[in-house]
């Protein structure tokens, strides 16, 4: 009874890896075995009794069936060995490989003291200093300086120092919305609507043109001019004379506060008489006499840019300018450009000049307005005396030029004798006399 059950036991028990492997090394030596005892293939060494080809067609018959025994074994053997069973686990209710972002994601303990490393490094340290030495020159330098027209309040010494770094923490902490709006209109509370500017720097633009550049009294201040104002200049000569002059202020796009600057010519009287008249040539000659420091007076001048025309709203702009009547043009393009800002679809510059330096006075700011606005904006610069030459007939004019359409306005700005040939010609082009505004 006791050895049936264990015959049964030894039957429903699977075969081992140890009893299979061994199973085949058996039946792999009994092969060998076998092999060896066949006996060898019958091979006559003379030629007398059985032909070559004979010869090799017998040792080749016995070396197949030797061939054949050996494969018979083998397949034997594997036929009689089970299959090892795999030791993966295989489960599923899990992947059997892991998710990549396990392996991907470094554990934050060994973040941390990487992070810490490159704090504490010296290259770090290095640049944290340059970096808060470099912020408090700045803010010292902010705070430290003040402009020629401040130096006559009464806020030097330590309080004064202690006012500037507040007000230069204010406005740097201040909402963005404050920020972009600190200019505030200058007033004009003196004698005769007079305010002041201070004279800072002079510069040469070409052969022909000097920058004055002056200093209102804050520099928060903006002039408060419209479009075709003129600022109006009054100082004593050195005979003791008051002398004026108006002039368009000359606008660049550094976007800098609190300063006003002109551009005037640098002919003799004159020459300068013929480009900006007779009074503002007399201002001139004191403006080339001013130092930086000394003060001036200026006020709001007339403003002459009017349409009187019939046709409204205005939807094309033509400009015609020569020499210094470029700067007020400038100023307007850069208003009415911006989409939404004005009823003004295409805008028309033409800038007519007899020397080629004459163009370094706004041609950058045009190539940038152009650059913009190109589909908007149109501008002509053409090299041509139209003071003595006729205008009418010009190739490069006339394809400039539009003809009138309803809606269109035509400017004019330069020398007296220029304006006047423009106005003339503007009339073969259809332009009725009120649709059409000089400047001075």
């Amino acid at each position: 009874m006791g050895r049936s059950k264990l015959l049964q036991n030894q039957k429903g028990r699977k075969p081992s890896r140890l009893t299979s492997q061994l199973g085949i090394v058996l039946l792999l030596t009994s092969a060998q075995r076998s092999c060896s005892l066949l006996p060898p293939p019958r091979t006559y060494v003379h030629g007398d009794h059985m032909s070559t080809r004979d010869r090799w067609t017998r040792r080749t018959f016995f070396d197949n069936k030797l061939l054949e025994r050996r494969r018979d074994l083998l397949v034997l053997a594997s036929t009689a060995s089970p299959i090892p069973q795999s030791n993966l686990a295989v489960r599923l209710d899990q992947p059997i490989l892991a998710p990549i972002e396990s392996y991907g994601a470094a554990p934050p303990s060994s973040i941390w003291p990487s992070i810490l490393a490159v704090l504490l490094s010296d290259v770090c340290k290095t640049a944290m200093i340059a970096f808060f030495l470099a912020a408090g020159l700045s803010l010292a330098a902010r705070c430290l300086t003040q402009s020629p027209s401040n130096t006559t309040n009464n806020n030097g010494g330590l309080r004064g120092f202690f006012e500037r770094i507040r007000n230069f923490f204010s406005s740097l902490f201040a909402p963005k919305s404050k920020r972009v709006q600190r200019s505030i209109p200058m007033p004009f509370d003196g004698d005769g609507g007079w305010g002041k500017c201070t004279l800072r720097t002079t510069k040469k633009i070409g052969s022909k043109f000097t920058e004055y550049e002056f200093v209102l009294p804050k520099a928060e201040y903006s002039l408060p001019l419209g479009l075709g104002q003129q600022l109006d200049f009054c100082c004593l000569s050195t005979d003791d004379d008051v002398v004026t002059g108006s002039f368009y202020p000359y606008d660049t796009s550094d976007g800098e506060k609190g300063v006003v600057r002109v551009v005037v010519p640098n002919k003799d009287a004159k020459g300068n008489a013929a480009l900006v008249g007779l009074g503002s040539s007399k201002f001139i000659e004191v403006l080339h006499d001013l130092r930086p420091g000394e003060e001036v007076a200026i006020r709001p001048g007339k403003s002459t840019l009017t349409y009187r025309g019939e046709h409204v709203p205005v939807t094309d702009m033509v400009y015609i300018a020569s020499g210094l009547g470029i700067v007020p043009i400038v100023d307007q393009v850069k208003a009415i450009t911006p989409k939404g800002s004005s009823s003004v679809k295409v805008i028309s510059v033409v800038w007519i000049n007899d020397q080629r330096s004459d163009f370094d006075l706004a041609m950058e700011e045009l190539e940038n307005e152009y650059t913009k606005y190109s589909t908007k904006l149109a501008v002509s610069c053409i090299l041509d005396d139209a003071i003595k030459n006729p205008i009418k007939g010009n190739v490069e004019v006339d394809e400039a030029v539009p003809y009138f359409t309803a809606g269109a306005m035509a400017v004019i700005s330069g020398p007296k004798r220029f304006s006047e040939k423009v106005k003339a010609y503007l009339q073969t082009k259809g332009y009725p006399e009120n649709c059409v505004c000089v400047l001075p």
